[in-house]
């Protein structure tokens, strides 16, 4: 059975998601090698369908969903299995979408920033996922996959009691009007990400982002860039000012970029300048919220650590892990975190997964060993323990009692 270098395939479906915009991931078994999102989807879109995805008897294929997403999955020699996808949801609002949202335990709070991710997602047909899969086996095993090997599973039956599947293939080109549509599901993602203070998060997106239109403002390229720049002032400087930015200050950086973009000439410097925009509102954002380390930098240890803890969050994740992964000395990410968090990282980790225990047992009927076993603690009673420690409530006196979810900070 030929084995494969993990840390090699990890690299490819990093540079994998880059190129396409997809989420990909790695399984060895049921256990997650390696989670990758451009766009930073937490929960995994595909834990209700893993049953299916990861399936002994299916070696190669492209899986439909019944809000009418496509997901290409490939077994390799050694038991791993590389999953890509989802591709975007359907158009409008598929009633499958609300128990999708349910099954992933994504409380109201959360449902429009994840399903303006869902919407950012590539569309990507069923048939250009199927070559995607069938280049995978060639790049990485070395052979064709032979006819009837890939499984095409076009209508999913009985992944959720009243689904049903009724999206067609997207064509390979996409209409005006759709592209616009993308546009403005980028732009919302883009002004969530400033209103976060997250600037880590928009670079993730710039290099990669989706297949989008933006509207038609002048027949000249400079003056249509330039508009463009402007337009993305406005919205960035509102989106900052609702992450807590003071409004003069807000609206004296905004004026600052439109001076900067009438004065500006070249097309690639203006193209440039619009992402710079939205990254210099969320950095602004950052520091207000204490995401940017004492220095102002952007990717503060705060930051870096945030992410790390996003991405494994349903793993086990120790402080020296963190520490070797970031390139710090344990003691020195562990004082830098504390100053820049005002807690200590190993806090900030059992919060972040009790936050998202909390959305399991409020919007899922997952049993309390389940939801400790997905969240990598050690027991149920570890995990009981500590989510009394931090709630005041047992799992179980959480579950029963109507409230909104609890926030740590």
């Amino acid at each position: 059975m030929k084995k494969f270098d993990v840390e090699r395939l990890k690299a490819v479906c990093y540079s994998l998601a880059k190129a396409t915009s997809a989420t990909v991931r790695l399984y060895r078994g049921e256990e997650c090698l390696y989670y990758y999102s451009v766009y930073h989807l937490q929960p995994d879109p595909a834990l209700p369908f893993l049953p299916r995805l990861l399936s002994p008897e299916q070696t190669a294929g492209v899986f439909t969903t019944p809000v009418g997403q496509y997901y290409g999955y490939l077994a390799l020699g050694d038991a791993t299995r590389l999953i890509v996808g989802p591709s975007r949801i359907a158009q409008g609002e598929p009633p499958e979408l609300e128990e999708l949202l349910f099954r992933l335990g994504i409380g109201r709070e959360q449902r429009t920033a994840y399903v303006r991710s869902l919407r950012c997602m590539p569309a990507l047909g069923i048939e250009r996922v199927g070559w995607l899969v069938s280049f995978l086996a060639l790049t990485l095993e070395g052979r064709e996959l032979a006819p009837g090997e890939l499984r095409i599973e076009v209508l999913p039956e009985g992944e959720f009691p009243a689904g049903r599947a009724v999206r067609e293939d997207e064509p390979d080109n996409i209409d005006t009007t759709e592209l616009l549509k993308q546009g403005y599901h980028y732009e919302l993602l883009l002004r969530s990400y400033v209103e976060q203070g997250r600037p880590d998060r928009l670079l993730e997106v710039f290099s990669a982002p989706p297949n989008f239109m933006q509207g038609h403002l002048s027949d000249d390229t400079i003056r249509q860039l330039k508009d463009i720049d402007i337009c993305a002032a406005a919205i960035a400087s509102r989106a900052a000012i609702a992450g807590g930015l003071n409004s003069l200050a807000a609206f004296a950086l905004s004026d600052r970029y439109i001076q900067t973009a009438e004065l500006t000439q070249d097309a690639e410097a203006l193209r440039k300048l619009q992402n710079d925009i939205f990254l210099g509102f969320a950095r602004e954002v950052a520091q207000i919220k204490g995401r940017l380390g004492p220095d102002g930098q952007a990717g503060g240890v705060y930051a870096a650590c945030a992410e790390y803890v996003s991405q494994n969050i349903y793993g086990p994740i120790r402080v020296r892990d963190v520490a070797d992964v970031l390139g710090y000395t344990r003691s020195y990410l562990s004082c830098r975190f504390k100053e820049e968090a005002g807690i200590t990282l190993t806090q900030y980790i059992l919060q972040e997964k009790i936050a998202g225990a909390q959305h399991m047992l409020r919007f899922t009927d997952r049993s309390l060993t389940d939801i400790a076993q997905l969240f990598s603690f050690s027991s149920q009673s570890h995990f009981q323990s500590v989510f009394k420690r931090l709630t005041g409530q047992t799992p179980m006196e959480y579950r029963r009692t109507p409230q909104e979810h609890r926030s740590f900070s």
